[in-house]
């Protein structure tokens, strides 16, 4: 792992291999060890970085940061610290969201572009079914429901391993912190953003995921250009944790075409 400081914030990151940069972007709560599988198979041939964004995984988070730093992040991470000029950008989920959010401020630094179960707006009633699961973190049992909730729409086994590696990662963060970055992001609309991506444009979605309705993957594909569309068969919310070995053929098929 390597740092930099962001408005005299530490931010951690991990840049492995060499060759041509691929960019993994985690989603709310996450880290940048939710892309470990694709790191370890990537790196092999391509040069592989991983971020924690603020206030995830072993960065720190501060009142003077909010989610729209998180694209003047990356930049600075690509851009002045390793002195990338062009990348392959990968988001999932609020990942996918940062990701859509760097292609449109800096197309000249994006090859590619990669989106999984990741949404640029959505309908009023999902909006506020969303905001009624977000709720629940104030809920008294400390957030058990909110949890239980999230898992049962994220289209997880709650007796999976993946589901219980889950309710112990987001119980480590700040409850108050995921729900204001939630707050942030909840009537943000990057719909406007889609008709101007020009780039490769590769979509993912879980085919159980229920967090990030099927339609949103729909209209990001129709939207974008070019777009090519993969839905993941026995997955939900996190394909690249839950089926790794299709996501990376996925993604590694994607690369050989662009």
């Amino acid at each position: 792992m390597g740092t930099f400081l962001y408005r005299g914030h530490e931010i951690f990151y991990s840049n492995e291999g060499t060759g041509e940069p691929i960019v993994f972007i985690h989603g709310m709560g996450g880290n940048s060890i939710n892309w470990l599988n694709q790191r370890m198979n990537f790196k092999r041939y391509y040069q592989v970085i991983a971020i924690d964004l603020p206030g995830h995984g072993k960065s720190e988070a501060a009142a003077d940061l909010s989610y729209s730093d998180y694209h003047q992040v990356l930049h600075q991470l690509l851009k002045e610290l390793l002195q990338l000029e062009q990348v392959v950008i990968c988001g999932i989920s609020m990942g996918g969201r940062v990701a859509l959010d760097f292609v449109h401020y800096y197309p000249e630094m994006v090859k590619a572009v990669v989106l999984a179960d990741t949404f640029a707006g959505m309908e009023e009633a999902d909006t506020a079914r969303r905001k009624e699961i977000f709720d629940l973190i104030y809920e008294e049992d400390g957030g058990k429901k909110w949890v239980e909730r999230v898992v049962e729409e994220m289209g997880f086994d709650p007796d999976s391993s993946i589901a219980k590696g889950f309710h112990k990662g987001i119980l480590q963060n700040q409850l108050d912190f995921i729900y204001r970055l939630f707050i942030q992001t909840l009537g943000y609309n990057q719909r406007p953003f889609l008709s101007t991506i020009s780039k490769p444009t590769l979509i993912i979605h879980g085919e159980r995921d229920r967090f990030i309705p099927f339609s949103a993957a729909e209209e990001l594909h129709h939207t974008i250009r070019g777009s090519r569309l993969v839905v993941i068969p026995e997955s939900g919310h996190l394909p690249n944790v839950e089926q790794p070995k299709v996501f990376n053929q996925e993604l590694q098929y994607f690369m050989d075409l662009i």
